[in-house]
């Protein structure tokens, strides 16, 4: 797995460069993240893509036809060629993380990964990112997932920080203080 993150960090480091030198970061990674949907929505091209016995030039104009139509430019088109012709579309959803992760850092921005018991309104999501941005001091964007299994609540992550606000969190830590005494 680490070597497929790693793999997947040079061709975003390329990818990145290429994009900063045009001034725009962000669009090349809404273009992959397109590219990567449209990969999901379509398994049998998925595994086209990623059959080993496939010609990689063959690979290569199929993934370039494909980002084509998903809407990315010439040089995500390229890009995606390249990984696909490489053998290396396998690595596609850790290079759209780590491409994010590259623009993200550039912009002082961080994502939090909230796991909630229920899901947030709007308005609850903005306060939950005004709250981490003020404390982090960087704009935080809120990628929320419903986990029903929390009594209630919801538990953040920001990179290696944790904030746990659940009720099962809550529970854990009183039962921790009554063991104690």
């Amino acid at each position: 797995m680490k070597s497929r993150q790693g793999t997947a960090g040079r061709y975003a480091k390329a990818i990145f460069s290429i994009a900063r030198e045009g001034g725009n970061t962000e669009a090349p990674g809404r273009e992959l993240e397109q590219f990567a949907a449209q990969l999901a929505a379509s398994p049998e091209l998925a595994a086209v893509l990623q059959r080993p016995w496939t010609k990689p030039s063959e690979r290569q104009a199929v993934a370039t036809e494909v980002a084509k139509r998903a809407g990315c430019g010439a040089s995500v088109q390229k890009a995606i060629g390249l990984v696909a012709s490489r053998g290396r579309m396998d690595h596609l959803p850790e290079l759209v993380a780590a491409y994010r992760a590259l623009v993200d850092d550039e912009l002082g921005r961080v994502r939090a990964e909230v796991r909630t018991s229920v899901p947030f309104s709007a308005d609850e999501k903005k306060q939950l990112s005004t709250r981490l941005g003020r404390a982090l001091g960087k704009q935080v964007i809120v990628e929320e997932t419903v986990d029903t299994s929390l009594l209630g609540g919801f538990i953040a992550q920001v990179g290696s920080l944790i904030l746990d606000g659940s009720l099962d969190g809550q529970l854990a830590r009183m039962r921790e203080r009554l063991a104690r005494g």
